[in-house]
């Protein structure tokens, strides 16, 4: 299992501030984004496959990852040229990276059709499989969250996933969050079960990312409504181990 690069100082500021979800759950990585700029000790702000994916319309630029007034932001521009769009994606691979435990953060997601927010648990190998969308939301539909469980590998891929209809997630902060076992991956979005998974369960260590699709293949190209910059905002984000 990776380590977490937080002094035992930082650790220990952080539980006096942070409340766990219940006593079985130890804190053991905390970024509540207090500087003025993105710890680089905890994120990367640079894709691990590469500043454009196929499909998509904007390459990742380490620029669109801001930090100020305790929130990260995560900013897509139109820029022009080829490809037309710049956003970002911050991950923890690198930095940090846990087999099973409570992965939860608190944000607002990017609303307008041709905007995509992902919240994702990714293998430390570089492959695409397994993975864990803790959250998938369409800026054209920002009152549906995603949550999807993918493994196997290209040849063999397989996914179980579904979606939950609630409040628009681009109208103020919520939580979203997976609690993930040998056994099952539960799925929650402001502190209620909303899906849970028990099939094909990753049995290694994943790193969580965090970033903002312009286009693809179910973003579809941006509306004419959709005002630059968008903006994905980052309350915190926190990881837990049971005790």
């Amino acid at each position: 299992m990776w380590k977490i690069s937080l002094t035992l100082t930082s650790v220990v500021c952080l539980l006096a501030q942070v409340s766990a979800p219940g006593k079985e759950w130890t804190l053991v990585f905390a970024d509540e984004f207090e500087g003025s700029v993105l710890d680089l000790t905890r994120w990367s702000p640079h894709d691990p496959f590469g500043n454009k994916r196929i499909g998509e319309l904007a390459r990742a630029v380490p620029e669109a990852i801001t930090v100020s007034d305790g929130q990260a932001m995560i900013s897509a521009r139109h820029e022009g040229g080829e490809p037309p769009f710049t956003s970002g994606v911050m991950t923890t691979r690198g930095t940090f990276a846990q087999m099973y435990g409570r992965f939860e953060v608190r944000l607002r997601i990017a609303e307008g059709r041709g905007l995509e927010t992902h919240v994702q648990l990714l293998p430390v190998s570089l492959k695409t499989l397994p993975a864990i969308d803790i959250l998938d939301a369409l800026g054209a539909e920002p009152g549906m969250a995603r949550f999807e469980n993918r493994w196997g590998d290209e040849k063999t891929e397989r996914a179980f996933g579904d979606t939950w209809a609630g409040p628009s997630l681009a109208a103020g902060l919520h939580t979203v969050a997976v609690e993930w076992d040998a056994r099952s991956i539960v799925w929650f979005v402001d502190g209620k079960k909303r899906f849970e998974s028990t099939e094909g369960i990753p049995r290694e260590p994943m790193y969580m990312a965090v970033s903002l699709a312009v286009g693809g293949r179910r973003a579809k190209v941006p509306g004419a409504e959709v005002r630059f910059p968008a903006v994905v905002v980052i309350d915190y984000i926190r990881v837990y181990r049971k005790s």
